[in-house]
């Protein structure tokens, strides 16, 4: 069965599927005005984001994200031809893997922070490049996401149609990443997308006092567990990285591109560390510097930013990935997780002198090499295992709000809102919605192309 055949099925099916409401006789009535919300991904699980908002005869699409399975999974289709813009939350490609499939008319357009337009392009190329043409879209489509971009600063407002409006507000996930709230027939629905409450050295924290909303629609990735304290973090990590150097060894911090290697960065400037050592940077880090340095916007300090980035050095090829092992330093590669990228061969250069340290700072997910490394200090990288003599270390800088931060933000949006929660593994999203049930909220969990009326 070819792809837009099949894509055709599944849009009628999602005709079909669409609830009727009862008129006063208790006879069908195909279409009373009423605000529909339809999960399309998310749901018990971290991945293919998607939310599909109908009023009337007309539509809006919050995120639309792919899932990293074998092949990668994307939200069902949804009926394009009443679609008045699609909002973006952030950059991450869970949440917007699959957004050029879903701008197919070019007057559609794009509702984000220029800073997750431009992130986007760049994730969104990288993914094809990986997936070896097994996108449902090809590389001659990314392009439209800057070109129908409307791009949307925070707190403003922005009228869709005849029914819709969109207003954007700070996040604290990532740089440019924003909670979405659509209003539509007299009632505002708000998609948290990913969100920090806490404001760290990259990025400023979540807007907190969030204005009346009818419905939240929310992430719960870390609804069971709570964070360290982040000041007690950067001290413990910027200690590692003294001690590792002042013994002669070299650091590598396997970072995420987008993020997480520029959070490391402005860690260490607020240090001594760069006027001592010199601190290098490799893989699509380095392109997201030169997005992040146009958008000061979006940063908590882009002053220390910009000079974190003029003082560390640019690897361009594997001539200077060796001199970088020899001179020493810290080196901060993707991947996060030791999955792959560069921050393999500096792995392969560094992982059996006991003088090095390879720092991780994220969560390492089950099965992963990052994973393997902390739990046993061997690793598999390619075809080959490893044991691991150079020190290993985890300092967890999350992106996302802890159990608490969740409650604390959520349990203060005005109105009485009922929440939907999605965006984490089944217990995670069971666990927010039974906490908001105990403190006197509405919640439920829903269920992939479940529908709601609003």
């Amino acid at each position: 069965m070819s792809h837009l055949l099949k894509q055709q099925i599944e849009i009628l099916d999602f005709h079909l599927r669409k609830p009727f409401l009862a008129t006063e006789h208790g006879h069908p009535s195909e279409y009373k005005r009423m605000t529909m919300l339809t999960f399309l991904g998310s749901c018990r699980e971290i991945g293919r984001s998607g939310f599909f908002i109908e009023e009337g005869k007309e539509s809006v699409i919050v995120d639309y994200g792919v899932k990293f399975l074998n092949p990668p999974a994307f939200p069902p289709p949804v009926p394009l031809d009443t679609l008045q813009g699609v909002a973006l939350t952030h950059a991450h490609l869970d949440h917007s893997g699959g957004i050029p499939m879903v701008l197919s008319d070019p007057d559609v357009s794009l509702f984000c922070t220029p800073a997750t337009r431009d992130l986007t392009v760049l994730l969104l190329r990288d993914m094809d490049k990986i997936s070896r043409g097994r996108l449902p879209f090809s590389r001659n489509e990314i392009p439209r996401v800057k070109r129908q971009c409307q791009p949307t600063a925070y707190e403003e407002t922005v009228p869709l149609g005849h029914n819709f409006e969109l207003t954007l507000f700070n996040a604290g996930h990532i740089p440019g990443s924003a909670m979405v709230s659509v209003r539509c027939n007299g009632k505002r629905i708000l998609f948290t997308g990913d969100f920090n409450a806490i404001e760290s050295r990259l990025n400023m924290g979540a807007r907190k006092n969030l204005p009346k909303h009818d419905v939240v629609v929310t992430e719960s990735t870390y609804a069971r567990r709570m964070n360290p304290n982040r000041e007690e973090i950067e001290i413990d990590l910027v200690d590692t990285v003294t001690e590792t150097l002042e013994r002669g060894g070299t650091v590598l911090i396997p970072a995420f591109a987008v993020g997480r290697s520029q959070e490391i960065m402005c860690i260490l400037e607020a240090s001594d560390i760069p006027r001592k050592y010199p601190i290098y940077v490799d893989g699509m880090a380095r392109k997201v510097n030169d997005i992040l340095v146009k958008h000061p916007e979006y940063i908590a300090s882009p002053q220390a930013f910009s000079r974190a980035v003029k003082r560390s050095h640019r690897i361009h090829d594997n001539r200077d990935r060796q001199r970088a092992v020899k001179k020493g330093g810290i080196i901060i590669s993707p991947a996060g997780m030791l999955k792959g990228g560069a921050s393999h061969l500096y792995f392969k250069m560094l992982y059996d002198n006991p003088k090095n340290a390879i720092i991780l700072v994220s969560f390492q997910i089950p099965g992963t090499p990052g994973a393997e490394l902390l739990a046993t200090n061997k690793v598999t990288v390619g075809n080959r295992d490893f044991e691991v003599d150079a020190e290993v270390k985890i300092h967890h800088l999350s992106s996302h709000s802890d159990s608490r931060g969740l409650l604390d933000l959520l349990k203060k949006i005005p109105g009485d809102p009922e929440f939907y929660v999605v965006h984490g593994e089944s217990e995670s999203c069971d666990a927010l919605a039974e906490k908001l049930k105990k403190s006197g909220r509405r919640a439920h969990v829903p269920e992939v192309s479940e529908s709601f009326e609003i």
